[in-house]
């Protein structure tokens, strides 16, 4: 008897997260160039898009199984929703909490880690055709 595939695959999901990983490193020691205050500040952006983007993967992809699409489709909104509070509370925290921060090296560190949740869609397409 075969096992049932899963209606979501997680891989891209977590090459997503590992390539957002990689880039947060590269824009935190690119900003480190302009001192430590733009370090921690582009860190603090890409950080908070990070673990938003964790939170949606843990979600999202919790229930995976052959007959849960229910679950999954509700996962799916409540990994979105989730993200987006967590972002929100993220910000907030940091902004309150780190005086010297600088706002174009948070933002910028923010967008550009995003930037790879938008385009890696495609990037897989890509890859993927033969």
């Amino acid at each position: 008897m075969s096992k049932p595939q899963p209606l979501v695959d997680k891989t891209p999901a977590i090459r997503l997260l590992k390539g957002q990983v990689f880039i947060a490193v590269v824009i935190s020691l690119i900003a480190g160039i302009w001192g430590v205050w733009s370090f921690i500040s582009a860190g603090t952006g890409a950080g908070i898009a990070v673990i938003g983007s964790a939170y949606f993967a843990l979600q999202a992809f919790r229930h995976a199984g052959a007959g849960s699409a229910k679950q999954i489709v509700k996962n799916f909104y409540k990994g979105a929703a989730g993200r987006f509070l967590i972002t929100v509370l993220l910000f907030s925290a940091a902004f309150a909490g780190l005086k010297l921060l600088q706002v174009g090296w948070v933002l910028a560190g923010f967008f550009i880690v995003q930037l790879i949740a938008w385009v890696s869609p495609l990037w897989d397409a890509l890859r993927d055709r033969p």
